[in-house]
């Protein structure tokens, strides 16, 4: 199979993939639309990059700033196409991932593949389709342990614009896509069921080692210290160091990917994030390279696998959490030979890579994860107005994938998520019959 990944930089991920393909025997091309400042020196096979993108300044003369700006931009349309219809020609499937971004502005090629047949693939990676409307609501009981400054910190990462742009993203996924990857803190605006996003790890990079100190070495690398909950993590390990808990911190922020990596190949424990109800990419390098992990760990709300080797934190118990795990070493050691065996069980890039092309070539796939939130409890902030492309978009694709038994239709249309414009009296809206893979939701 000839194989295209793009065009997003996610923690190292395209060539990750890329690498589990080759070993399977396809023939795969990178290529890369936006860079990530951590991995800028990953070789990709095709770079489409504005930087990358041939017109001369010099070429637009004396003309105003507005006219310098439309033929900039027409000129990188033209350059990206030139590079692009080549790629869709010899290639058979597309993986994309970020949604909303692939080999055009806005997924402007996602038809075209559809009409000549291809395939394509699209991984929802975080915050290219979460809306802090939708956290707020589906995640209510977290929130509401957390101080106004922890929830702001969260809400500024993914909420600084309109509704409509990740709901345009994940629709066009959903309305395109042969199949789509994510995890349910991803996908509280989705309606079309998924498979499970284990995010890819290489193996051959991680050296597993357990020092077993008795004096263990903690390591915190934030992408984002708002997101990741820095600050009450920091300060939860300063009170406890005060109180005469030995440790070694090492913070890390802002550093190369492989400085990260070598100081968890030394580290007795990571510490990932407490705000997202799952692990990020750190917390499986973590637990690749043999160490513990702290991290928030809410099964009724990311149930799928069951029984992680996770150390669970959150803002009500990291202090009494942290300093178990940093004072009881029987513990710390379990954990860090357990994790290692879950990220070879689960997350080991090659099965990652199997598991996509598996569930393509499937005739009656049994998804991993039915959402519901939307379809049955998502409303509208005040203000908020879904465009009506959007709400005719989202009826499409419900009337092709279906709903839970128990949402009614119209009481999405009422409530000014759908129209009723793409739905048709001929062809009723297809029913679920399996039960949803989802949590029942519970306060803490």
């Amino acid at each position: 199979m000839r194989i295209l990944i793009g065009t997003v930089e996610i923690a190292g991920q395209i060539p990750i993939l890329a690498d589990a393909f080759r070993r399977m025997g396809h023939q795969v091309t990178t290529v890369i639309k936006e860079r990530h400042a951590f991995f800028s020196d990953t070789h990709y096979d095709v770079d489409i990059t504005e930087q990358a993108l041939p017109w001369p300044d010099g070429r637009f003369g004396k003309d105003s700033p507005a006219l310098k700006k439309v033929a900039r931009r027409n000129l990188n349309r033209a350059a990206i196409l030139a590079r692009v219809s080549p790629l869709i020609a010899r290639h058979d499937l597309f993986v994309f991932l970020w949604a909303g971004t692939s080999l055009t502005e806005r997924n402007r090629e996602f038809p075209i593949l559809k009409r000549l047949g291809k395939n394509i693939v699209s991984f929802f990676c975080g915050s290219d389709v979460r809306h802090s409307s939708g956290y707020s609501q589906l995640f209510a009981p977290l929130i509401s342990n957390r101080s106004v400054e922890d929830w702001h910190g969260i809400r500024d990462d993914f909420a600084t614009e309109p509704l409509a742009r990740p709901l345009r993203d994940m629709r066009m996924a959903e309305l395109y896509a042969d199949l789509i990857l994510s995890v349910p803190n991803n996908s509280m605006l989705g309606v079309r069921p998924y498979q499970h996003f284990f995010v890819p790890v290489n193996l051959r990079d991680y050296q597993s080692s357990i020092p077993e100190r008795d004096v263990p070495v903690v390591v915190h690398a934030p992408s984002d210290k708002g997101v990741k909950g820095t600050p009450k993590i920091v300060a939860a390990l300063e009170q406890l160091r005060s109180e005469g808990v030995p440790f070694e911190l090492r913070l890390l922020h802002g550093v190369p990917h492989q400085r990260v990596l070598s100081e968890l190949s030394d580290a007795d424990i990571a510490i990932d994030q407490l705000n997202l109800p799952l692990h990020g990419m750190f917390g499986l390098e973590g637990m690749a390279s043999g160490c513990a992990l702290a991290t928030c760990n809410r099964e009724d709300y990311e149930p799928f696998p069951q029984n992680r080797p996770i150390w669970h934190i959150d803002a009500v118990n990291l202090h009494s959490g942290l300093k178990r795990l940093l004072t009881d070493k029987q513990l710390r050691v379990g954990l860090a030979r357990e994790g290692r065996k879950y990220v070879e069980q689960h997350h080991d890039h090659v099965q990652v890579a199997r598991r996509v092309l598996d569930a393509l070539k499937a005739v009656n796939l049994q998804y991993d994860h039915y959402p519901t939130f939307f379809g049955r409890s998502y409303k509208l902030e005040q203000g908020e107005v879904v465009p009506e492309y959007l709400k005719r978009m989202t009826a499409s694709i419900v009337q092709r994938w279906g709903l839970p038994k128990d949402v009614d239709p119209n009481e999405m249309i009422r409530r000014g998520l759908m129209s009723a414009e793409a739905l048709t009296s001929s062809r009723p809206v297809p029913r679920w019959s399996e039960e949803p893979i989802e949590p029942t939701i519970v306060a803490v």
